[in-house]
């Protein structure tokens, strides 16, 4: 089934298993696509979904969307792809089709998860602004460049659990950036707290994963 699939697909198909496990959830969803997607491929993410919202807001909308259930959670490798994932990469291989590639990469994934229409990935990438028929002509016209994002990969090719804890650390310096430019100091100096014990959690992420810094 994924024969077709490029290399930053595939990457994108892998961190959405880990993000079902890291939340509980006993099946891979389209939001957990979504989220691979975002964190796997940047260019594509950047130019049509992160512009109109920051990736700590499309984490916070995933991870509230479903209730972890413990008792019924396979193993990491077991997790099965839900009813609705399918149909996303059912509609992902026609999509490719449709803008006559060979191969189904990110853009199409993208496509697709707002093609679903049902999802909580379909509402999130809605309230981002994103069109289906739109974002399709656009394309068309300016195909997207695997070959750029599958070289991202290759040179920051990081577990899912640290990528996301690079963007809690960006946000939390921003916001420390924020609070020091309205004089706040107080709140400045809690964020400063915060931001050394990410930054501790992920000096242990590199150790454990055995990543060089």
């Amino acid at each position: 089934m994924f024969e077709r699939y490029t290399e930053i697909a595939r990457q994108t198909l892998v961190a959405a298993k880990s993000k079902a496990s890291q939340v509980g959830s006993a099946e891979i969803h389209p939001e957990h696509l979504l989220w691979g997607l975002l964190t796997t491929d940047k260019l594509l993410a950047d130019r049509f979904v992160l512009s109109s919202q920051p990736l700590e807001a499309v984490r916070m909308q995933i991870e509230q969307q479903r209730t972890p259930d413990r008792n019924t959670i396979p193993a990491p490798a077991d997790i099965p792809l839900s009813r609705a994932c399918k149909y996303v990469l059912v509609f992902a291989a026609e999509e490719a089709d449709k803008l006559s590639s060979k191969h189904v990469g990110t853009e199409h994934l993208l496509l697709a998860l707002v093609r679903e229409g049902k999802s909580s990935a379909a509402k999130i990438l809605s309230e981002a602004g994103f069109r289906l028929a739109s974002a399709r002509e656009e394309l068309r016209s300016a195909p997207h460049h695997p070959r750029q994002s599958q070289r991202s990969v290759r040179n920051f090719a990081l577990p899912s659990d640290v990528v996301e804890l690079q963007f809690q650390i960006s946000s939390i310096t921003n916001r420390m950036k924020e609070a020091i430019a309205k004089r706040d100091f107080l709140r400045a100096r809690a964020l400063s707290d915060e931001e050394r014990r990410e930054r501790e959690k992920l000096l242990r992420l590199y150790e454990e994963h055995g990543l060089d810094l």
